[in-house]
């Protein structure tokens, strides 16, 4: 998928910059291509959860209800252990032990290197964040910040 189908070359293989390489960045391809900004990830799910500018929200309280409904979790099909991860229909869910969000009605996904983006309708939140650079996993800079915004709503 990042490749394009073999369109570019896989980064980190031939290419000297990896995932930082200005050529793939500039490309600007959406999801696998791996660029987005933290505001741009986190008006998205805002738009999702609450609407945004006095928009109507993108998804209907029904539908986040369903997305939000624990489909997936457990140890993986590849055979990695159960690390905590929750899936709803096509969303990351709060997990505790893996990617804590806000709570039961938080939907979002997380990316290589430590991105991260959720939004969440009880609480009213779009999260967005970025790493300026690719540096693998164990990046664990948005997991504090989240617990800093759950602190500033709940108290906990």
């Amino acid at each position: 998928m990042v490749t394009m189908n073999g369109a570019l070359v896989f980064p980190g293989l031939r290419e000297p910059h990896g995932w930082n390489d200005p050529a793939l960045l500039a490309a600007e391809l959406p999801g696998a291509g791996a660029v987005s900004s933290a505001r741009g990830l986190a008006t998205l799910y805002a738009a999702a959860a609450t609407g945004v500018g006095g928009s109507a929200r993108l998804l209907a309280r029904d539908t986040v209800t369903d997305a939000v409904r624990e489909l997936s979790a457990g140890a993986s099909w590849s055979g990695l252990p159960d690390v905590g991860a929750r899936w709803g229909a096509g969303f990351l869910l709060d997990a505790p032990r893996f990617r804590p969000m806000l709570g039961g009605r938080s939907f979002g996904n997380d990316g290589a290197g430590g991105q991260f983006a959720f939004g969440d309708d009880e609480f009213g939140v779009g999260f967005g964040y970025v790493a300026n650079r690719m540096i693998g996993h164990g990046d664990g800079r948005a997991g504090r910040l989240v617990a800093a915004v759950r602190e500033c709503l709940t108290g906990r």
